[in-house]
């Protein structure tokens, strides 16, 4: 009897150190796997921190005050002048305009110009013949290879706040029509102004083109200028990324309260690369 109490007791006790080693064990590893964790969620910090500190260096451009080849000087009038509110990197991107009449200021802080040869330039121009002269600005707010993207604004010659300029979509929305048809080698553009047919284009396929569109984009290369006492636009119409098919022409004229579009009028020129080219 003796013997076997003995035996069962030493198996009662093997079994409590099996539980107790088992049990540790499993506690260890936990441990272990908890550090990892903590580990890993640290390393996802400090990059997620790292990657915001990189974005706010990049956002925190280095601003310079302008400077006094950056203004421009409406040729109408030496008192009217436009130049940037600060200016960034090395000069050629203006985040902000200024523009004053006859020592009245007033900032926009949401224009943002090209600099250096694009820098913008302003006009006092009786654009509606009421006796009043508009104050004009034009600027580039980007340009490259097949892109210029010029901008236009009017103001209030007293209140220098800026009046309603009919957009280029409304405009295209408005008053032009246009098909895209690709062949098996052909492009055929069709355009209507008002209802009125422009002359057909057909032009070659060139390999590596890409996707055609079904009808014309326009804004990608626009120009405004003033001409003969108006403000004009010309932008061009592409038929693909980068392919152009001739260009839309305009004038604002001032009707009930706003700034549109009148004597339009669509040109199937198509221009070789290099034109486009041109604007870097």
């Amino acid at each position: 009897m003796k013997t076997w109490t003995g035996i069962l007791l030493m198996i009662i006790l093997a079994v409590a150190t099996l539980s107790v080693t088992s049990t540790a064990k499993t506690t260890n590893e936990s441990k272990q796997q908890l550090t990892i964790n903590e580990s890993s969620s640290q390393a996802v910090t400090v990059e997620a921190s790292y990657i915001d500190g990189m974005k706010d260096t990049q956002n925190n451009q280095e601003m310079m005050p302008a400077k006094a080849d950056d203004v421009s000087v409406a040729p109408e009038n030496e008192h009217v002048r436009v130049y940037p509110m600060n200016v960034e990197g090395s000069g050629y991107i203006y985040n902000g305009l200024v523009v004053e009449v006859n020592g009245m200021k007033r900032e926009f802080s949401d224009w943002r110009s090209e600099g250096g040869s694009y820098k913008p330039e302003v006009h006092e121009l009786d654009l509606n013949g009421d006796g009043k002269k508009e104050i004009v600005v034009l600027y580039s707010e980007g340009h490259g290879t097949g892109i210029y993207l010029g901008q236009a604004h009017i103001l209030d010659p007293e209140s220098l706040e800026e009046m309603k300029l009919q957009s280029l979509d409304d405009i295209v929305k408005e008053h032009v029509h246009s098909k895209v048809e690709s062949g098996s080698n052909k492009i055929k553009v069709e355009v209507a102004v008002d209802g009125i047919p422009a002359k057909v284009s057909t032009l070659d396929k060139a390999v590596g083109e890409g996707a055609y569109y079904n009808q014309l984009q326009f804004g990608r290369v626009t120009y405004y200028s003033v001409e003969h006492g108006k403000l004009v636009a010309a932008t061009s119409g592409a038929y693909g990324e980068g392919l152009y098919a001739g260009d839309l022409t305009f004038a604002y004229t001032y009707q009930n309260g706003e700034w549109k579009a009148a004597d339009l009028k669509y040109s199937m020129e198509v221009y070789e690369e290099e034109f486009y080219e041109s604007f870097d």
